[in-house]
């Protein structure tokens, strides 16, 4: 018996952020495009937020947020900085941006019901001009109930686990303008 089926192309990569991803990676969901924000004061601390509706040293995180249609990686970042923080483009300075992207799959037991599995990110890093802690009431969104000044190793070890990976990624690109030393 002769196979009459039409031979079908090899499997598509996705691009995203500039690289492919593994089509096992594919099997798993949709990652939805972010940006990640490493804000850095004179002393080489990161700002972290600590999470509404959330407890624990597990409930720090970096601020990030969707980028909305075609919306640049750079306006993002922006629009983030004010939403999430409060802060204005003139109270930072932009010092770095990550080359390529990274990507993260967040847990199954958290994916089901949602748009989407995971998160394909692109970090910059800011350094901030002022004094003290941005002003956490000026800030659009409520994602973060406090802002404060933290080591990165300590966020590193102290974020929920499925971050720990970028993280050690971010810091280890952005490490001329992060602190390490406790």
């Amino acid at each position: 018996m002769t196979d009459t089926t039409t031979p079908q192309p090899p499997a598509r990569r996705t691009r995203r952020g500039g690289r492919s991803r593994p089509p096992a990676a594919h099997a798993r969901g949709r990652l939805r495009r972010n940006v990640g924000l490493v804000i850095v004061n004179a002393d080489g601390k990161v700002l972290a937020g600590l999470r509404a509706h959330a407890n624990g040293d597990k409930a720090w995180q970096l601020p990030q947020g969707g980028i909305e249609g075609r919306e640049k990686p750079i306006i993002a970042a922006y629009r983030e900085l004010r939403e999430e923080t409060g802060l204005e483009a003139g109270e930072v300075e932009l010092v770095a941006e990550r080359s390529s992207w990274i990507d993260y799959w967040l847990p199954k037991d958290w994916v089901k019901g949602r748009r989407f599995a995971g998160q394909t990110q692109k970090w910059f890093c800011f350094r901030y001009v002022g004094e003290g802690l941005p002003d956490l009431s000026r800030a659009v969104d409520r994602e973060f109930e406090q802002l404060d000044w933290l080591d990165a190793p300590w966020l590193q070890e102290h974020v929920i686990d499925f971050r720990k990976t970028v993280y050690r990624k971010v810091f280890t690109e952005f490490r001329d303008f992060v602190r390490f030393s406790v």
